[in-house]
């Protein structure tokens, strides 16, 4: 049962990049923007005009596109010079955006603005622009891309974290996208928000995870600025898992840091299946697909299927239901990822790798498996003792989806959420 709105928030700016399905922090961004529509709040959306964003009454203020051929991530566009150029001034200072803002609230006047994943698209020249037109900010940490040029401590196949000793080691590395222009524009943009102040101007930060708390602090924020709250998934319907044809399952993108290489090989190692066959849903027919179909042959595994990535949470659902359980196999810092939340909210326990904020959310032996970084026999033994132990692995699934009511509700994160909104809507502003 949803709790109305007894606040005094009525409007909403939610900044987000993409208003499509993209991934996991688009997931949130829809649906935190339908809870507060459910309680009585307007959510107002700001992103970028791509072709498929979906349709909504604020898209005449999305902003729209330098490049023009539909594809919304910028590494996958082909921009001339002076359209390179474009996107570069656009990551450091978005002009169009601080306009976007300007005309948003001349016409809605929204109470407060809640930032998701906005950096390179929108950049935080929006987060100045409500400053200086007192719109309160709140910004969820996404990535951590305060700190690292590619936002994700990860560089040449490994996590890494040596931005926190100084931005020009991304220079050094070519952290982004393997490019030198690409990494020098990261670190001109962090470089001068940094210079700017723009950071000091949120009123507070939401961090989905204990360990994205601590980064922040770290980083110098105070403890009473940061707030802590779990996202939220919404518990379906338990279903016992196929038993003519069992499966266990990899959903999401097939970028190498994602680890589906390093899944289908541990996989491979399993020397008891059982009849079990290994699921990766994510084909997109791009370069990432490419390498990992070209893996599955040359690790000559039969009980391999590769599927086409899924949009329709619909049908992601329904696939973790019929799963013997599920895995991630990270090979970044992740902060929260919603495929572990998905799967627990299916009943289906995760082996997942231990790095990052992973270990505070798969609980080892209690919703799922954690397995060593690097080390491909530790992942594959974790994979045959959960398809060997069936007893146990209900068990695990069970306490994961009692978790999703416990720690990951809708209800509780939206009550933090609002409480928060209410806090930094009372509190004076300070340009």
């Amino acid at each position: 049962m949803l709790s109305r709105n007894i606040s005094g928030i009525k409007k909403v700016l939610v900044v987000n990049k993409y208003h499509f399905v993209s991934g996991g922090a688009e997931r949130y961004f829809l649906s935190v923007m339908e809870s507060l529509r459910q309680r009585g709040i307007e959510p107002i959306p700001l992103s970028m005009n791509y072709a498929r964003s979906l349709p909504t009454p604020y898209q005449k203020y999305f902003i729209e596109p330098i490049v023009k051929d539909g594809k919304a991530k910028i590494v996958d566009q082909s921009p001339g010079w002076r359209e390179q150029f474009a996107l570069a001034r656009q990551a450091i200072y978005n002009a169009r955006a601080a306009d976007a803002i300007r005309r948003i609230h001349e016409d809605h006047k929204p109470d407060l603005a809640y930032f998701l994943n906005f950096n390179n698209h929108i950049s935080p020249s929006a987060i100045d622009a409500c400053s200086k037109l007192g719109i309160p900010v709140v910004m969820r940490m996404s990535d951590f891309n305060l700190v690292c040029a590619s936002n994700m401590y990860y560089r040449d196949n490994h996590p890494c974290t040596d931005c926190k000793k100084g931005l020009q080691h991304a220079l050094i590395h070519r952290c982004v996208h393997g490019s030198f222009a690409r990494s020098l524009v990261s670190v001109l943009a962090t470089s001068y928000h940094r210079w700017a102040g723009f950071y000091k101007k949120v009123a507070a930060f939401v961090a989905p995870t204990e360990f994205m708390r601590k980064e922040l602090m770290e980083l110098g924020f105070s403890k009473d600025i940061v707030c802590q709250i779990n996202t939220f998934a919404k518990p379906q319907e338990k279903k016992p898992s196929q038993t003519d044809k069992p499966y266990i399952l990899f959903f999401g993108r097939f970028a190498r840091f994602k680890g589906a290489d390093t899944a289908m090989e541990a996989f491979a190692r399993v020397k008891d299946k059982r009849g079990v066959v290994f699921k990766l849903m994510g084909d997109e027919n791009d370069e990432d697909a490419r390498r990992v179909k070209e893996l599955a042959q040359q690790l000559q595994c039969p009980d391999v299927e590769i599927l086409p990535f899924e949009r329709d949470k619909k049908k992601i659902i329904e696939a973790i239901q019929g799963a013997l359980f599920t895995v991630l196999p990270s090979e970044n810092y992740e902060n929260l990822p919603n495929a572990i939340l998905e799967s627990f909210s299916c009943a289906r326990p995760v082996v997942s790798t231990r790095l990052g904020s992973i270990p505070d959310i798969v609980k080892d032996r209690k919703y799922g498996l954690l397995y060593a970084y690097g080390n491909i026999q530790d992942f594959s033994d974790k994979i045959e003792w959960m398809i060997a132990h069936d007893t146990e692995r209900v068990q695990m699934g069970d306490q994961a989806f009692d978790a999703i009511s416990k720690d990951y509700s809708e209800e509780g994160h939206v009550k933090k959420l609002l409480d928060l909104f209410e806090k930094v809507a009372r509190a004076p502003i300070t340009a």
